[in-house]
């Protein structure tokens, strides 16, 4: 495996202090920390395009950037000019429609002094032959969305507020709330079955699974958890053990821990069973289908992240190793996206000593 990262910003002055107890004021104090101490939270692959699509965490709202392989070059897709104060991060918010659009949504990182001020996240829709940003709407005034799942079908798009963890459901159309609900659990990103239910975690305490079917406009609550009793608030407080999920297209949801285990849901019973995990490490914030049929992830984090991979059929792992190109390792990845030719591209996040890098590894 080949690693080379990609550098589009650098600090100057590094953080001091633990970024969980720093919020917008902080962040924002300092123009060094301001315009440089960014993150990589949301990668997709635009194939069309050739370039991959980042959506970013930076305190100065330039949330949208696209690289180029070819050109190992950053274009700004200049979201600051539209963007309010509080729109800081896109963190598990980007989807590729099928007119080769981007939809996505804005999240934050102000505390709770500032909540009166905030007006809430809005989802956004991309053109890049206009290079203009439609705003669709704010879901749930004063939150900000973290995550967001597509549904192109039906019309509808999915998500989970914060600092309050309300899921919601979103008519693209009307541009208006159809459901919405407090769940007291946030995933780091939900997915769709096979028949347009979306699943994600209920109860604070619990974490329990649940299914939003979007014909009945009903959500069906389980009373059991992916691993009981683990990996609730090891992303951050109140945080589900939900990492990563997706449709893995046959049939069943795959999920990634937070506790680092990979496990995976059988969409007509709700049971989940457990598939293994491929370093002792936790964490397991990414998850892609790779060009061999295998799953790719990310396992580990604060500087111990292994690229791994999944033979659903064989039932094995493949570690690949520390991402780390001799000087510098990935700290804490968020979200991975394979290019051409066997090229995956890692985001990164919460770095304190120097801005986050786009990593690229050759497989």
């Amino acid at each position: 495996m080949q690693i080379t990262k990609h550098i589009l910003r650098r600090l100057g002055h590094p953080v001091t202090r633990p970024l969980r107890t720093m919020g917008y004021r902080d962040f924002t104090s300092n123009d060094d920390w301001k315009n440089n101490l960014i993150s990589f939270t949301s990668l997709l692959y635009h194939p069309q395009r050739k370039k991959v699509i980042c959506g970013m965490t930076a305190f100065n709202n330039d949330l949208m950037f696209e690289y180029s392989p070819a050109e190992d070059s950053f274009t700004d897709l200049h979201f600051a000019k539209e963007a309010e104060k509080f729109e800081i991060k896109i963190h598990r918010s980007l989807h590729l429609d099928r007119q080769g659009k981007i939809y996505g949504a804005t999240a934050c990182l102000h505390r709770e002094d500032q909540r009166a001020e905030a007006k809430g996240g809005r989802i956004f829709h991309y053109d890049f032959a206009t290079g203009k940003y439609v705003f669709l709407g704010i879901p749930v005034p004063q939150d900000y969305i973290q995550t967001i799942t597509v549904d192109e079908d039906r019309g509808l798009i999915y998500g989970v507020t914060y600092p309050v963890f309300v899921f919601f459901v979103f008519d693209i159309n009307s541009r208006q709330l159809r459901f919405s609900q407090y769940m007291g659990s946030a995933p780091h990103i939900m997915a769709l079955d096979d028949r347009g239910g979306v699943w994600s975690t209920w109860n604070a305490r619990t974490h329990n699974l649940f299914r939003y079917d979007p014909d009945t406009n009903k959500v069906q609550y389980f009373n059991h958890t992916l691993i009981p009793g683990q990996g609730a608030d090891l992303m951050y407080p109140g945080a589900g053990p939900i990492d990563m999920m997706l449709n893995g297209g046959d049939g069943f949801l795959y999920v990634g821990c937070a506790t680092g285990d990979l496990l995976r849901i059988h969409p007509d019973t709700a049971e989940v069973e457990y598939l293994g995990r491929p370093t002792p490490e936790r964490r397991m914030p990414a998850l892609e289908i790779g060009p061999d049929g295998r799953l790719y992830g990310i396992a580990g984090f604060y500087g111990r992240c292994h690229l791994f991979a999944y033979d659903r059929k064989a039932r094995n792992f493949e570690d690949f190793g520390l991402i780390s190109d001799g000087e510098d390792q990935l700290y804490i990845g968020h979200d991975i996206c394979f290019a051409e030719g066997n090229h995956l591209f890692a985001g990164e996040t919460d770095t304190e000593q120097r801005a986050g890098y786009l990593w690229e590894c050759t497989l």
